[in-house]
């Protein structure tokens, strides 16, 4: 029998997979209300710091979701978020189910915690990103019956719909075919397999639900994507040049949220 993670079986009504999946989402639910409830406190000085960085990218003026997405990347990565000035891509154990992001003030963190952060303060500036659970690895054709290893945030531009993967240097990707997305890069050659399982764990999403986002993610398959050169030496340059220009104001930034960032580590560090 198929594995209870192949979308041919719990996107077609499968009774075992979706008793499965429930039940998953039920206790996700349990331990996501028990975590938040646990960690208000923490959670009410991450809130506001959150609304700091949301008014500092847009004093920035960028012009777009992708700008964006590529600004916030560069502050995760070179440790503008965090308490150290520092960021280390691992998994870490220090974690608040619910709040995944604020990992990022420790200096660490993996895909899960940056794009939870990432879709915290896109809210903020009323930007819609798409969650985009997937299974990425050497084995990939056998990826169809594998588990989800990977999120990854979509975001609009130009009336296309891109995934740009903040953990791995904001690389971009386009999709090539309703589940599959691929690189647009010249060095690295990555290819990404939908898991949508993950939106009825974590999100709540229904089969319908899904079945619709499939068919925008084909219509989307069918658009042309930019190409390497225009992200990387036009988008990105202009985007990572204007953050340069602004270092004296980033700085600013995490002497202003210095006391904040504190707060927020040591009420983590003893929880």
């Amino acid at each position: 029998m198929k594995s209870v993670y192949n979308e041919k079986r719990y996107l077609n009504d499968d009774i075992e997979a979706s008793k499965y999946f429930e039940q998953c989402r039920k206790n996700y639910s349990k331990n996501q209300e028990e975590s938040l409830e646990k960690n208000k406190d923490i959670i009410k000085y991450y809130d506001i710091y959150l609304d700091y960085i949301a008014d500092e990218l847009l004093k920035l003026k960028l012009k777009s979701s992708l700008d964006y997405s590529i600004a916030l990347g560069y502050l995760i990565n070179k440790g503008y978020l965090s308490e150290e000035l520092n960021f280390d891509s691992e998994v870490t154990d220090k974690e608040i189910i619910g709040k995944l992001g604020i990992s990022i003030l420790q200096g660490s963190g993996c895909c899960r915690n940056i794009c939870d952060m990432q879709k915290d303060i896109f809210d903020r500036l009323n930007i819609n990103i798409i969650p985009f659970y997937c299974y990425q690895g050497f084995d990939f054709n056998k990826g169809l019956n594998k588990q989800a290893n990977h999120i990854i945030n979509l975001v609009e531009y130009n009336n296309n719909l891109y995934g740009i993967d903040l953990y791995n240097d904001s690389l971009l990707y386009h999709f090539k075919k309703p589940f599959i997305m691929k690189s647009i890069s010249s060095e690295v050659d990555s290819k990404l397999r939908y898991k949508p399982y993950y939106e009825i764990v974590i999100d709540g999403k229904n089969i319908e639900e899904i079945k619709d986002r499939v068919k925008k993610f084909e219509m989307y398959s069918k658009e042309k994507p930019i190409n390497y050169f225009e992200y990387e030496m036009g988008i990105r340059y202009e985007v990572e040049n204007i953050l340069f220009e602004n270092k004296n104001e980033l700085n600013d930034f995490r002497d202003k949220t210095k006391l904040l960032r504190k707060n927020i580590i040591s009420r983590m560090n003893i929880r």
